[in-house]
């Protein structure tokens, strides 16, 4: 039988200063016989609340505080974990170490969590390649009371260039502010390096949500980031997967929007957020070091709001019935009992007219100045 695979148990250390971190959405929690101690100052110095890569944009507003007390928690929906990301195979050379940390911080260059291809290419590199493309605005969302604590950071895409929108080909390079060269192959990276920062206690979590400008078409190879980094059916309301199947019945979509999920297309119309997370993964049958992904759903999302924008786009019946005549409906029952000859051919006429009135109607209907929207 395969030993149990372990979430990121971290090794003891001389205990030394740690800047505290706090999270307001559920924690993962610690993994059943793992022990949580400080790690070494050079690998700590890229993690905790006081490194932050993406610093260049400026943070928002505090939060206002709720008028709960702090130590009153709302019961919030859970992660769920979403595919794993293999990372490398733990070679023997790591024989008789079970600490994944203690593994990632050799295998990695300092203040990393990846390998990267060249040694400018570290996070700020990724970083500074969607912030000068104007893909995405990421903002470090700080606690209110003590600001040196940053609680997560949210992102909000903007636009997802295509290849062809990047450059002709794309082996042709376009250069940073900072000199720096890269290629659509760096751009494409950048979207998944991003989310590679972390803290000490791995409780860092990311607010991810299309900018309410968002228009762009999305590029092929943005489904395998969508499989990676988007929600899961599993942790959506009922709710949202009922909008998303009336607005996939009322959409006509075009030949590059049905390579996609409609739940894709419908979360980046509509701006629907999610929140995502990470952590490792050692599976010791195969010696796989992985990266797990985990996201849940912002319980603080409304959607009925989402609901009147949704029938607004795509009203529930395109032709909406016509107010009743004071003199009643051809569909209504009639009674002749107990009506006169004239009566009954006054009735017979009414009848007439509205049935003439019908087909008038219906005509116009089947008219292409009377086409709906």
């Amino acid at each position: 039988m395969a030993h149990p695979a372990s979430i990121v148990p971290y090794a003891g250390h001389p205990p030394i200063p740690i800047v505290p971190i706090a999270n307001r959405f559920t924690s993962l929690g610690t993994p059943i016989g793992s022990t949580v101690g400080p790690i070494r100052p050079n690998y700590q110095s890229a993690l905790v609340s006081d490194y932050d890569p993406f610093a260049i944009v400026p943070p928002v507003a505090p939060i206002a505080q709720s008028s709960q007390s702090s130590t009153q928690f709302r019961k919030s929906s859970p992660y769920l974990p979403k595919d794993k990301v293999h990372l490398f195979i733990i070679e023997p050379v790591y024989d008789g170490i079970s600490d994944p940390i203690t593994i990632v911080r050799s295998y990695f260059p300092p203040n990393s969590h990846f390998l990267p291809p060249a040694p400018y290419k570290d996070l700020k590199f990724y970083r500074d390649i969607l912030h000068e493309t104007k893909s995405v605005e990421i903002k470090p969302i700080k606690d209110r009371e003590n600001p040196a604590v940053i609680l997560y950071h949210s992102l909000y895409i903007q636009q997802i260039l295509s290849q062809a929108e990047f450059s002709r080909h794309p082996y042709e390079l376009k250069y940073l502010k900072s000199t720096h060269p890269y290629h659509y192959a760096d751009y494409i990276d950048a979207w998944y390096n991003i989310f590679l920062h972390q803290t000490v206690d791995f409780s860092h979590s990311w607010f991810i949500n299309f900018d309410a400008k968002f228009r762009s078409p999305f590029p092929c190879w943005f489904l395998h980031w969508w499989d990676q980094h988007g929600p899961t059916a599993d942790v959506l309301p009922t709710e949202v997967h009922n909008l998303t199947n009336y607005y996939a019945s009322k959409s006509q979509f075009n030949k590059q929007q049905l390579f996609f999920p409609k739940l894709l297309l419908f979360i980046a119309r509509y701006k629907i957020p999610w929140i995502m997370k990470w952590n490792y993964h050692v599976n010791w049958e195969t010696r796989i070091l992985s990266r797990q992904y985990f996201v849940k759903w912002w319980d603080k999302f409304s959607m009925d709001r989402i609901s009147v924008y949704v029938f607004k786009d795509f009203p529930q019946s395109d032709h909406p019935p016509k107010p009743s005549s004071p003199t009643g409906s051809v569909s209504s029952a009639i009674s002749i009992d107990g009506k006169s000859k004239a009566e009954l051919r006054a009735l017979a006429a009414q009848l007439l007219d509205q049935a003439s009135q019908m087909n008038e109607d219906e005509d116009n209907d089947s008219s292409p100045s009377a086409s709906s929207c």
